[in-house]
């Protein structure tokens, strides 16, 4: 392939930059040529998707009505996502720039309108790990068509940098994007596992994090359920257990399921709800009660229904005395298939329902009433589309509980390879079980049960953990700095109305400030060991404190209220504690980012 750049290209900087036309009559034709090249780039970025700009004129403004040949050639390329585009147009993007030491790609900002990585401690930092550069040498080998692949490359490569960088200028679809992609890292965790524990600091919104995440691998409000561990909680309370009951005036006990095996039967009853026969069942029902009386046909007639020994009777005939029916066989065939189509309504046509039931039938059956079958079809999808068949169970500090107490022989049943009904186990009180339970042949904790945990690294209680549990558990670290992007969700502050975006700004400021002060890396210091703070992330404040600051409006509360106090907890025993609460106070009142 040709090559896009000569390397006698770069050195046209050398020989045109900081020169007026005047100086330099010959130099606007090949300088312009230049800015072309970046051009046709571009033009190779468009057809991938890539939104971009260039200005072409290779003179700038050098003072009072004076034009003077550039040094760098450069021109902006944006993402893809149009939402993403127009968010960060004119803010932040990626660059593109030949100058006389060759090509170079990078992140940048808008400095003109006051968005300047230079002067952003972490905005800087980002830039410069990121910086890719080819020496006129190696530039000059590349084809258009190379360089165009390298541009896309090094943006899928530099992906999350480059939200990290826009995000820091407030770009929420960048704060979303990064979000999602953390969600996304502990969704496969948890899928792969069945069982996660969430730890980290207090604060840092993991209860938060769980429902999320719940909802994240398909679960809906209907199919989470959440308990909160304490020191009195016991395998009575998860599993079952004999509780007092009256009958007439006397009192007696009965056995009764357990908040987590009540949830695991209703795991179950879903996915069996979700059958074709169940589903099938549910709308002969819907007509029979007299909810559904009529039906559409593709011509947009309407008729009535009815059913008649369990089956769907449609359009009748001859004075009301002959009805059609469909073969429930064949509908069965078809929903089977469709229920699993990500879109399954571009079947809802006479030619394509048709082909699709020879298909499924393998050439058994060729033709079918198209109205009938399409509109039951829909019904049934409708319905199964509503029944979860992911269920998830949060417990809120594990670790408080006595474990072992609680979950008994469970330990065997959650275990993500004793899954189902392999994993069965008599419980304790499995004698008294009736026979007609679900769980008569013993209990066990089905595929579509999720277990998520949430525990304060911190809490005396950590140790004391069963390490059986703990093996059957994934275990994944929320720190404070990685949930910091909750203030910028408006989720996250409930029924209180978010803040501007100037004070979230703050708060992330005073949060970083005062954690790096925390594990003694704020400002350059050196530290007796006698006056350090002494803690570690384990003891930084997590936004979720932050999110206080709605009920204050202001920051000397929210600290006199809610963080000084925990700080003075976290130092009891040690040294110099008013000393090391000043020096936390100083770094919390600093807003300035470092």
């Amino acid at each position: 392939m040709t090559s896009l750049f000569q390397e006698s290209d770069f050195a046209l900087f050398t020989q045109y930059q900081g020169k007026t036309q005047t100086e330099a009559p010959n130099g606007f034709a090949p300088m312009r040529q230049m800015y072309d090249k970046l051009g046709n780039i571009l033009d190779g970025l468009q057809k991938l998707g890539y939104h971009t700009n260039i200005r072409r004129n290779p003179l700038a403004q050098a003072g009072p009505a004076t034009l003077k040949f550039c040094e760098y050639h450069w021109a902006k390329v944006y993402p893809k996502e149009h939402t993403l585009f127009k968010e960060c147009e004119e803010k932040v993007f990626f660059v593109i720039g030949t100058a006389q030491d060759g090509f170079n790609i990078h992140i940048d900002s808008n400095s003109k309108k006051g968005i300047d990585s230079e002067n952003n401690k972490e905005a800087k930092a980002i830039k410069a790990s990121t910086w890719q550069q080819f020496s006129p040498d190696k530039s000059s080998q590349k084809s258009l068509e190379e360089f165009v692949s390298d541009i896309d490359k090094y943006i899928q490569e530099y992906w999350i940098e480059f939200n990290k960088f826009a995000s820091i200028y407030g770009v929420q679809e960048s704060i979303k994007i990064l979000k999602n992609m953390e969600l996304e890292k502990i969704k496969e965790l948890l899928l792969g596992n069945h069982n996660l524990i969430m730890t980290g600091a207090p604060g840092t919104g993991k209860t938060y994090l769980a429902k999320q995440l719940a909802k994240a691998i398909g679960a809906t409000d209907e199919s989470i359920n959440l308990v909160q561990f304490h020191p009195s909680y016991d395998y009575t309370d998860f599993v079952e257990g004999l509780r007092p009951v009256r009958e007439k005036k006397e009192l007696g006990f009965e056995r009764k399921d357990g908040v987590f095996k009540a949830f695991c039967k209703e795991a179950i009853t879903a996915i069996s709800e979700r059958s074709f026969e169940a589903l099938y069942k549910a709308l002969t029902k819907d007509i029979t009660d007299g909810i559904i009386t009529k039906y559409e046909t593709l011509s947009g007639k309407e008729y009535e229904l009815k059913v008649e020994d369990g089956t769907i009777k449609f359009r009748c005939m001859e004075n009301g005395t002959k009805w059609r029916s469909e073969n429930t066989d064949n509908i069965k065939l078809l929903f089977e298939f469709l229920c699993k189509e990500t879109d399954p309504s571009i079947y809802y046509n006479t030619e394509k329902i048709r082909n699709l039931m020879e298909i499924v039938s393998d050439g058994a059956v060729k033709t079918v009433d198209p109205s009938e079958y399409i509109w039951t079809i829909k019904q049934l999808i409708d319905k199964y589309k509503v029944i979860p068949t992911i269920y998830v169970f949060i417990i809120d500090e594990i670790n408080r509980g006595e474990i072992s107490k609680i979950f008994g022989e469970l330990f065997y049943s959650i275990d993500a390879g004793y899954r189902g009904s392999k994993g069965r186990v008599n419980t304790q009180y499995q004698n008294l079980v009736p026979k007609d339970d679900l769980f008569a042949k013993g209990f066990y904790v089905p595929e579509n049960v999720y277990i998520i945990g949430t525990m304060n690294d911190i809490d005396r209680s950590v140790e004391s953990m069963d390490f059986a549990m703990r093996r059957r558990f994934a275990w994944k670290e929320i720190t404070a700095e990685s949930r910091q992007s909750m203030l910028d969700e408006d989720d996250a502050w409930g029924d209180n109305p978010k803040p501007s975006s100037d004070i979230i700004a703050e708060m992330k400021i005073r949060m970083n400030n005062l954690n790096a002060c925390i594990i003694d890396k704020y400002l350059d210091g050196t530290l007796s060991s006698k006056n350090k703070i002494g803690l570690t992330k384990a003891y930084q404040i997590g936004a979720s404190y932050f999110l206080k600051y709605a009920t204050y409006g202001n920051f000397d509360e929210l600290w006199e209220n809610h963080i000084e106090g925990l700080l003075y907890e976290y130092l009891r025993g040690s040294s110099n504690v008013e000393t090391k609460i000043e020096r936390l106070h100083q770094a919390y009142n600093d807003i300035t980012t470092h």
